[in-house]
C-alpha cells in the first residue's frame, strides 16, 4: 500500500512539475544582444553584450541562447558552428526568479561588411527534461565594418623595375601638395597644418598654404572582377578583398591630404544589386565614411564588363589623379585608359597578380604589380 501512495505522489509530483512548467516556461523571459558600437574597422576588437532577464518567481533550470552571426565575427570563448558563411554561437544560463544575467562577448572583426543579427533563438526546459520549448526572439542589431589599410608601396613594384630602366622608389600615392608659403590660419583649417616655426615668429596661428598640382583629385576605381571571363559573382573572392584594402588605403591617403576623392567600380552593393557605383566627389570626414561604407557594402557581383563600364564613365573623369585597381588587363582596358588620359587625368594601374611578361604593357602608363608574388618566387 505504501509503495503504490509513494509511486502515486511521484507520478503526481511529475504531472504537476509537466504541467507547471510547460505553461510558465518562457513566460516573463527577456532577451537582448547588442553591439558596444556600431561601426568598426576590419581588424578591431569590440564586445557583444548579452542580457536575459527571468521576470518571475520561478526559477529556470536551463535556458539556452543560439546567436545567429556571420563567420566574418568571431566570438573568443564560444562554441559556435560554421555553416555556409553563418555563424552560430550558443550560450547556456540557469536563472532564479527575478534574475537578470548579463554576459560580455570578445569579438573580432575579421572582414569587413555589413552584418546584421536578426535574431537569436532562446531554448529552455524543465529540471527533468521533460518538457522544453524554444521561440525566436528578434535582435536587429547591424554592424558596419570598414576595410582595413595595406602599405601600397611596400607591396606593389612599379613595372619600370622590371625594363632596364634605374630601379627608384617610386611611390603609388604621390604627395599632391606643392607648399609655397604660409598664411593666417582660419577656423576649419586641419591641425596638422599649422606652421608652427611661423606661428612662434608672429605670435599666432599660421598655417602651410599650399598649391594644388595639376591633379586636383583621386578617383579610385575597382574592377570588381577576378577574372576577364568572369561574368556575376566573383570567383576568387580573396584577391577582390585585397583590391578593397587598396581602394581603401587610396581613400583614406586622399583624405589625409585634403583632396577631393570618389570612388567607382563595375560592382554593386548589397542593398542596390542594380546600378554600378560612381559616387560623387568630395572632401572631409563625413564624406570618406560614405564612401568606406558604400565599401562595406560591396557585393562580390559584376553588373558589366570593366571595360563597359570605364567607357560608361569615362567623360565624367577629368583633371583627376585615376588609380585603377585590377586584378587583370587586356586591350579594352588600355585603350579607355588613353582616352581618359587625354582628358587630362594621370593614371596608374594596381594589379592583383604576378608579373608576366606576356600581360600587355603600356609604356605610356605605370603599372604596379604585387611584390609578395615576386618575394615567393626568388626565395
Amino acid at each position: 500500500m505504501e509503495l503504490i501512495v509513494i509511486a502515486t505522489l511521484v507520478m503526481l509530483f511529475f504531472l504537476i512539475e509537466l504541467l507547471f512548467y510547460k505553461k510558465l516556461l518562457l513566460k516573463r523571459v527577456e532577451y537582448s544582444l547588442s553591439f558596444s558600437k556600431t561601426e568598426a574597422f576590419e581588424g578591431d576588437d569590440m564586445f557583444v553584450d548579452e542580457v536575459i532577464y527571468n521576470r518571475k518567481p520561478v526559477a529556470m533550470p536551463w535556458i539556452k541562447a543560439d546567436i545567429h552571426a556571420s563567420k566574418f565575427l568571431e566570438f573568443a570563448n564560444a562554441s559556435s558552428a560554421i555553416i555556409d558563411e553563418r555563424r552560430l554561437v550558443t550560450s547556456g544560463f540557469m536563472l532564479r526568479g527575478f534574475q537578470k544575467t548579463k554576459r560580455r562577448w570578445y569579438m573580432k572583426c575579421t572582414r569587413r561588411g555589413v552584418f546584421n543579427i536578426e535574431n537569436a533563438t532562446i531554448t529552455c526546459g524543465d529540471l527533468l527534461g521533460l518538457v522544453t520549448e524554444s521561440k525566436a526572439i528578434p535582435i536587429n542589431t547591424t554592424l558596419t565594418v570598414y576595410p582595413g589599410t595595406i602599405d601600397i608601396n611596400e607591396i606593389f613594384f612599379s613595372s619600370k623595375d622590371l625594363m632596364g630602366e634605374a630601379i627608384v622608389k617610386r611611390f603609388i600615392l604621390d604627395d599632391p601638395f606643392i607648399v609655397k608659403g604660409t598664411r593666417d590660419y582660419i577656423p576649419g583649417d586641419a591641425i596638422n597644418k599649422i606652421n608652427w616655426n611661423a606661428t612662434a615668429r608672429y605670435n599666432r596661428l599660421m598655417v602651410k598654404e599650399n598649391d594644388f598640382t595639376s591633379k586636383i583629385g583621386i578617383t579610385a576605381l575597382l574592377n570588381i572582377q577576378s577574372a576577364e571571363n568572369e561574368f556575376n559573382f566573383v570567383k576568387d573572392r580573396e584577391v577582390i578583398e585585397f583590391g578593397i584594402k587598396a581602394i581603401s588605403t587610396i581613400i583614406n591617403r586622399g583624405f589625409k591630404e585634403g583632396m577631393p576623392v570618389r570612388f567607382g567600380s563595375n560592382g554593386c552593393t548589397i542593398s542596390n544589386q542594380s546600378d554600378m557605383i560612381l559616387t560623387s566627389v568630395g572632401t572631409g570626414q563625413e564624406h570618406v565614411l560614405e564612401l568606406l561604407a558604400t565599401l562595406s557594402n560591396l557585393h562580390l557581383k559584376n553588373i558589366r564588363s570593366f571595360e563597359l563600364y570605364l567607357e560608361k564613365i569615362e567623360d565624367e573623369i577629368r583633371n583627376t589623379q585615376v588609380f585603377i585597381v585590377t586584378a587583370y588587363l587586356n586591350e579594352a582596358i588600355i585603350e579607355v585608359a588613353r582616352r581618359m588620359q587625354r582628358k587630362g587625368n594621370t593614371l596608374k594601374f594596381l594589379v592583383l597578380d604576378i608579373y608576366d611578361e606576356s600581360m600587355i604593357m603600356p609604356s605610356d602608363m605605370e603599372i604596379f604589380f604585387m611584390r609578395r608574388e615576386l618575394e615567393n618566387e626568388s626565395a
